[in-house]
């Protein structure tokens, strides 16, 4: 099915959504060089946050709810100053609610404005077989792996995923599972470097030296078997 061919709705679906990524565009380069220079600056967002009062702490929610949709943004650097600024109980807290808040802003607009468009070119047939795999046991475990390992692109695999037949709710649960580790552990980078526990900082990057290695290891031991069971 061509563009010509598709009723009215899609096209201002596709429209709307060339709207929201160019905005996310401009946004991103406008702010941009704030967010980058500032995210490592902890010093900084600990006065920046403090001047708001109480309402700190929404705004450092709203700063990581943006991170997560604007692909630009260094999250981590932002978790690593949520526990210089917070600790590591309440900054893994509001970092997490961030994070989580992003992701589902994220999936939904790209399943409203992206999932119809892309179903009009696929055929039902394709679209059930694809959500059978991706809602399968093994469908789960990749994408964990996917979402778990250190340094990988995650939010952009969230803008695909809306664009999937993946169920939400089985989505966000492998999502939030799997940023936990990493979330904590980024946390408690900032956190120790605050309180300058450098024995601690030491053992948190040893640990998400290690988690990378397993997460790698387990990554390659997946597609391992995949391969092996294909016929």
């Amino acid at each position: 099915m061509n563009l010509l061919k598709m009723d009215k709705a899609l096209i201002f679906k596709l429209m709307f959504l060339v709207l929201i990524l160019l905005a996310l565009i401009f946004f991103g380069i406008k702010t941009g060089p704030w967010f980058i220079e500032n995210a490592k600056n902890p010093v900084y967002m600990r006065e920046f946050l403090s001047g708001f009062g109480n309402a700190g702490f929404l705004v450092y929610i709203l700063i990581q709810t943006i991170q997560a949709i604007v692909l630009v943004f260094p999250g981590d650097l932002f978790s690593i100053c949520g526990g210089f600024i917070y600790g590591i109980p309440l900054g893994f807290s509001l970092t997490f609610l961030g994070l989580m808040l992003g992701t589902v802003i994220v999936f939904y607009t790209s399943r409203f404005f992206g999932y119809n468009l892309i179903s009009s070119f696929i055929s039902k047939e394709k679209i059930e077989k694809m959500s059978a795999i991706l809602n399968s046991t093994k469908g789960t475990i990749g994408m964990f792996i996917i979402f778990i390992i250190p340094f990988l692109p995650k939010d952009i695999m969230i803008y695909i995923a809306g664009l999937t037949p993946v169920k939400a709710y089985k989505l966000f649960i492998i999502y939030g599972l799997s940023r936990i580790p990493g979330t904590l552990v980024w946390v408690s980078v900032g956190a120790n470097t605050y309180e300058k526990d450098y024995l601690g900082l030491g053992i948190t990057i040893a640990i998400l030296i290690v988690m990378f290695l397993l997460a790698w290891i387990v990554s390659r031991n997946y597609q391992n078997k995949i391969k092996y069971h294909q016929p």
